[in-house]
């Protein structure tokens, strides 16, 4: 299936909000697809500057792990986090109550800390986007014309960076590029 990167604009928001109301009654939203509080909130993120960026990491105990969430702080003080979720089925926007929760419910099950934080500025990967504008969030169409929540863009003009949902487990990011640009044809 391909799908275009698009920049989600007022009028496709309201589009969502047409078909909801027409759902009413049972919500046909597919689980994988953003809903329409999530692409709001994407728009609110445009055009503010990247501060720090975050990642926790679920480690799976034989040195390895998968990125569970991710946090991106702006110098507004705005925080955006993305998650796979326990499920890994959909990119969701989480808040931090969600997340600590969720940290500590791991921990009384597992009797131990599981999720750790890292500063990820210095990585390569985030190194040219810290301290730079993101100009757009653009997401990719879904055969129901709502958006994926598979995959989405983090736009800062001279650097994209993606964000998909791992293979196995988590989230897992990249620089767009012409070897890659292939993950678009999810």
């Amino acid at each position: 299936m391909n799908y275009r990167l698009l920049t989600p604009s007022f009028s496709s928001i309201n589009q969502i909000t047409d078909m909801q109301k027409d759902n009413a009654s049972e919500d046909k939203i597919p689980f994988n697809c953003f809903r329409q509080e999530e692409v709001e909130a994407f728009l609110g993120y445009e055009d503010m500057r990247l501060k720090a960026v975050y990642y926790y990491i679920w480690p799976d105990g034989e040195g390895g792990g998968f990125l569970f969430t991710l946090e991106l702080m702006f110098d507004s003080g705005e925080c955006l986090m993305l998650s796979g979720g326990e499920d890994s089925e959909a990119i969701r926007i989480i808040g931090s109550e969600i997340l600590m929760d969720t940290a500590r419910k791991l921990q009384e099950l597992h009797g131990k800390p599981v999720l750790q934080r890292m500063m990820a500025n210095a990585q390569p990967l985030w190194q040219q986007a810290a301290g730079e504008m993101l100009r757009a969030i653009r997401l990719t169409r879904h055969e129901s014309e709502l958006y994926s929540n598979e995959a989405l863009l983090l736009d800062f003009g001279h650097k994209a960076i993606f964000v998909q949902l791992g293979e196995r487990e988590g989230l897992e990011l990249g620089v767009l590029n012409a070897e890659n640009a292939d993950f678009l044809e999810r």
